[in-house]
């Protein structure tokens, strides 16, 4: 997964400095058309004429962050388990010295591993943008609790890229900078959108999608014709059964190999996608918010989960029971590495 912008340090978004020579080389102008075709990644909460909601860029790959935290703290703690167990055992200043160090290196890295799986649990479901078509203003809820409100007309909106050396590869999404008066000093930053595993090719598409919405005379009419699938995520949790279907969706293109063969671990990653679903707080918008946003009561435009067709069985029932096979498979594994563990202790 790639946690740009969700955690602290180099994670973290960077504000109050200058733009820099590449976001102003790569600066997505709203009035130009960027596609002949649109897509929505997968990312509507909801459409309507008033205005179109969108997940954060972190919602399609939640659970990972879960899942590195616990598989690094494990090891961690059980080592500092081990150290500790030893001590009795140990005679001598520098071997006790050296244990103790070791506990307290183990402590450390359990702590930082735990940290990790507070990137997505015990805080927001999910992290909705909102764009108001009408008074053109979009509201964005920051991972740091607070949400910001800018005008349409006023963002810097470009294409971003970073690189994420585990990965081995550069990942892109669509910034929007809050800029201060003087027009280059960026002040508050979020995404707007991110395509199906930040692939560059994938984000011009997106981007006119958002972009036809908010400039197109036509561009809700489009864009409600194109939204074929709402995430379930207003005002409520994701349900188990689409977090499954949404946990197994990368691997949607192959649902007989891919899916069949990698479920123990996307079974696991789903398991941490609950958690962290299940875990964290449904994220409401303020009164003043949903005052500006008032939808006409005969607005023809509106979509949200509750118009999503049902899914067939390849795309509903198929994954979920390739989740409980793998969820199986993967907790007899789990449980003889803990058992060997155990008897080498």
């Amino acid at each position: 997964m790639n946690f740009t912008g969700l955690g602290p340090y180099k994670w973290k978004y960077k504000v109050d400095r200058k733009l820099t020579d590449e976001e102003r080389l790569n600066y997505l102008d709203k009035g130009k058309k960027a596609s002949e075709d649109i897509c929505d990644e997968l990312s509507v909460v909801r459409i309507n004429g008033t205005y179109l909601e969108l997940v954060d860029r972190w919602y399609a790959d939640k659970g990972h962050a879960v899942v590195y935290g616990v598989v690094g703290a494990v090891p961690a703690f059980a080592i500092a388990l081990m150290s500790i167990n030893a001590v009795p055992d140990v005679n001598g200043v520098a071997a006790t010295s050296l244990i103790a160090v070791a506990i307290f290196l183990m402590a450390v890295f359990c702590f930082a591993f735990l940290y990790l799986v507070h990137f997505e649990a015990f805080r927001k479901t999910h992290y909705p943008i909102r764009l108001n078509r009408k008074n053109r203003t979009v509201y964005a809820f920051l991972p740091e609790g607070n949400i910001v409100r800018a005008s349409w007309d006023d963002l810097f909106v470009c294409k971003c890229r970073n690189y994420v050396p585990l990965m081995g590869r550069e990942f892109y999404d669509i910034r929007a900078h809050v800029l201060d008066k003087d027009g280059v000093t960026v002040r508050e930053t979020f995404a707007l959108g991110y395509p199906y595993f930040g692939d560059e090719e994938r984000l011009s598409p997106l981007w006119e999608y958002i972009r036809s919405y908010m400039e197109d005379d036509k561009g809700v009419k489009k864009n409600y014709e194109a939204t074929k699938l709402c995430m379930p995520v207003s005002e409520r949790r994701e349900g188990v059964y689409f977090g499954i279907v949404r946990g197994f969706g990368i691997a949607a293109f192959s649902p007989f190999i891919a899916q069949t063969l990698m479920s123990p671990i996307w079974a696991v990653i789903v398991w941490g996608r609950l958690i962290a679903m299940y875990t964290s707080r449904v994220p409401r918008w303020p009164q003043k918010v949903e005052a500006e946003c008032k939808v006409d009561d005969n607005d023809p435009w509106r979509k949200d989960w509750r118009d999503n067709s049902k899914f067939t069985f390849i795309e509903g029932p198929w994954p979920v029971i390739w989740f409980l096979i793998g969820s199986a498979i993967a907790i007899t594994a789990i449980y003889l590495t803990i058992t060997s563990i155990a008897n080498a202790m």
